[in-house]
């Protein structure tokens, strides 16, 4: 049996080790979708960039705590996996994988440091999680390229909205495997 595929997106506060979560997204392969935005991200940490293109366009009053938000996510992941492993893919290497992970440090408040190992559940602790600019890379496509043409725009939203741009991953990624460049079954 494959892992069920689910494309994520997250906005953050800045591109360094002490980021913290402001929204998530994930989309999964047909309509299931999710979207957090979280109340308490460092506020310190708020650029006028980040006010402008991520804050701008949340309601405060939908938002919740990552606590809570973890509850949420939980859930969310066990009624769509059915049983199955999850394989993330989102857009970059790094921050998007790393934050939603420490989600699972709630469910160990007495831990000090999360750990993937130890922390994470079966179904999300593996290696076949993926991120579309090695995908781009090794199908011999610009890694930066323009998302949003590459996909034609068949996505409407609002850029740096996470639910919207797990949708664009999800749309680059099943435009990748189209191209026939990689054999599904290899890669999933």
């Amino acid at each position: 049996m494959r892992n069920v595929l689910a494309f994520i997106d997250a906005e953050f506060t800045g591109e360094h080790k002490f980021t913290t979560l402001v929204s998530l997204g994930i989309v999964g392969e047909g309509d299931e979708k999710i979207y957090l935005s979280f109340n308490d991200y460092d506020r310190n940490q708020v650029t006028p960039w980040l006010e402008e293109n991520v804050l701008a366009h949340i309601d405060e009053r939908e938002s919740v705590s990552q606590e809570e938000g973890f509850r949420i996510l939980a859930d969310w992941f066990e009624s769509y996996r059915k049983k199955q492993s999850v394989s993330l893919v989102s857009f970059g290497k790094t921050h998007d994988l790393i934050l939603l992970f420490e989600l699972w440090h709630k469910a160990y408040p007495d831990r000090e440091y999360f750990h993937n190992l130890y922390c994470l559940p079966d179904y999300l602790n593996h290696a076949a999680h993926f991120d579309l600019t090695t995908i781009f890379a090794l199908a011999g496509l610009d890694p930066d390229l323009d998302r949003g043409n590459f996909i034609e725009h068949s996505v409407s939203g609002q850029r740096h909205e996470a639910l919207f741009d797990a949708l664009v991953v999800r749309e680059c990624f099943m435009r990748c495997m189209g191209k026939g460049v990689f054999p599904k079954q290899k890669l999933i």
